[in-house]
């Protein structure tokens, strides 16, 4: 009769290790959540859903549109802002640059208004 060698240390370490990995291939294949798929789904009319912002820059881009600057629209409004922000400044400094990126408005006196007032003192 042939007799099956009786396992010991290293050998049994081995066996328990190779059954711990097939219990857990198992449980995860179990578990595994199904993937999301990457990528755009597309309708049955074959058009590729599309963002809102993405949408208007191509209708802008297809009519040949440009979006205002924030800063341009800002300095063109710069009396009105003033008058509405800090009525006791208005007339007495101009906005000379504005940077969107970081919201800084830059304001220097009105050179105008300080030659004018400047020229009338000399006079008395």
């Amino acid at each position: 009769m042939n007799a099956v060698p009786e396992l010991s240390g290293v050998d049994l370490a081995r066996q328990a290790l190779l059954a711990a990995r097939e219990a857990a291939k198992k449980s995860e294949a179990q578990t595994k959540k199904p993937k999301r798929r990457s990528g755009t789904a597309v309708r049955r009319d074959g058009r590729e859903p599309l963002g809102l912002g993405a949408a208007i820059t191509m209708m802008m881009t297809e009519r040949g549109l440009v979006a205002p600057a924030a800063g341009g629209s800002v300095l063109a409004q710069w009396e009105a802002i003033l008058a509405t922000a800090a009525p006791e400044l208005a007339g007495h400094v101009q906005a000379v640059g504005f940077d969107a990126d970081t919201g800084r408005l830059d304001v220097a006196p009105d050179a105008r208004r300080t030659a004018r007032r400047s020229a009338g003192s000399r006079r008395s």
